[in-house]
């Protein structure tokens, strides 16, 4: 718009606003005064308990990024922005780094754009193995123009797609997950180490593009879990069958043909709610699955869906931690698996609504808001949990439980991310 308004225009708009203002001051002022203000009772402070929360506190170590879990039980790593990683094993409050195994240098191909990174590894000793290495166009000089970020992961392939000398590269163009335990990768290809090729595992044949030209990211989805939990054929997330701006995000569960050739005809169940499947003790794919306002968790053996459970309220009124789903109001915790139910009871809770859950089965950590106020709950799910407040568990990544039962966490030491705290507290 141009910039030639005409300035008495102007001046007659904010005489009226201002005038409109001064009449209304009293009423607006009315409705944003705090409980307290105008004589009404207040709501006490949320009371901190130094004390508890030191009781709980197992230690803390500073470090330049956040800690994160991999595929190997009790192995951790950390990537810096610049695509450093380094590896830990964590005993107790012994927090201590790891020799990497390998480095490959692997470049794969997105939307015909040839993106490379060096992928740094870790082996177990019982063979296991897993890597994780970054692109970025400040990081690389690489001719990459559509894309500015990807994060690579290396495992090892499924056993019903093991070849050798091959393994399975994941890769999530999603900046914002960088430090998410629950990456949802949406490039995935073959590996061998011999001949430095990489290839699509599985087919993207008739794949469409999104809004700046890459190939659609919601294609061929797939999870760590999905690719743990692979039978003879991998089942993987798409949505495909619906349009890529849909304000209402709308997804289903594929089955890949042989060798991983996904046809259109493989779709498995419809209309999913979350990113998770599991299997039942006779062999049924259990989903949850959008039904009206609400949803359910599901069950299909291959022609028919059974309901298990039907919930009432919205997908946002849950939050779930691996096979574990939250009620944020009630905290009804639901296994998916058995549907067995428990109840967390939280003391000094103060209306606490939490927005991160994190739990084993055993251990519950929760991150959120307590009376305006940040604050996590940390506890067992038979025992109970209580809140600690503190500004600083606004600033929370990746919360975990460790083997022991207790909780690691990295928080931000400033809003900037400079640098990290890594705790680990006693559930």
């Amino acid at each position: 718009m141009k910039k030639s308004y005409v300035v008495t225009a102007v001046l007659i708009l904010v005489a009226v606003c201002l005038a409109v203002a001064y009449v209304l001051r009293d009423r607006i002022s009315g409705l944003f005064r705090r409980p307290g203000d105008d004589g009404t009772t207040a709501p006490p402070p949320v009371e901190v308990d130094y004390d508890a929360y030191q009781a709980v506190l197992k230690g803390s170590v500073d470090n330049a990024e956040p800690i994160m879990k991999t595929d190997i039980d009790g192995v951790y790593y950390t990537m810096s922005k610049k695509g450093e990683v380094k590896f830990y094993t964590v005993d107790g409050m012994t927090i201590a780094q790891q020799p990497e195994s390998n480095v490959f240098d692997i470049t794969v191909n997105c939307t015909e754009q040839k993106i490379p990174a060096k992928i740094h590894c870790y082996t177990a000793p019982d063979g296991g193995i897993t890597g994780y290495g970054l692109f970025t166009t400040e990081s690389s000089d690489a001719e990459v123009y559509i894309y500015d970020y990807a994060f690579f992961k290396l495992t090892a392939l499924p056993d019903s797609y093991s070849a050798d000398d091959s393994y399975l590269v994941l890769v999530d163009t999603t900046k914002e997950d960088f430090y998410s335990n629950d990456k949802v990768y949406e490039e995935n290809f073959r590996f061998n180490v011999k001949s430095g090729e990489t290839k699509n595992v599985l087919s993207t044949d008739n794949r469409g593009f999104d809004d700046v030209g890459a190939f659609r990211g919601d294609y061929t989805m797939l999870t760590d879990d999905a690719v743990r939990r692979c039978g003879e054929n991998l089942l993987f997330f798409s949505s495909r069958q619906y349009h890529l701006y849909s304000k209402d995000h709308m997804m289903d569960l594929y089955m890949a043909g042989g060798s991983g050739n996904n046809r259109d005809n493989n779709r498995y169940v419809q209309n999913l709610a979350d990113f998770w499947f599991s299997f039942d003790g006779d062999g049924r794919v259990l989903v949850l699955q959008k039904n009206g306002e609400g949803f359910d968790l599901v069950a299909y053996d291959g022609r028919e869906l059974a309901v298990l459970k039907s919930f009432a309220d919205g997908y946002d009124a849950y939050i779930r931690s691996g096979d574990w789903l939250l009620n944020k109001k009630t905290f009804e915790i639901f296994n998916l698996n058995d549907g067995s139910v428990r109840i967390l009871k939280i003391a000094n809770a103060n209306r606490f609504t939490p927005d991160v859950f994190v739990t084993d089965g055993k251990t519950v950590f929760l991150r959120g808001v307590s009376e305006g106020e940040a604050a996590f709950a940390l506890g067992t799910v038979d025992g109970g949990a209580r809140c600690f407040y503190n500004d600083m568990f606004a600033g929370i990544f990746s919360p975990m439980v460790l083997k022991d039962g207790g909780v690691m966490m990295s928080v931000a030491a400033d809003a900037e991310g400079s640098s990290y705290s890594i705790k680990i507290f006693n559930a």
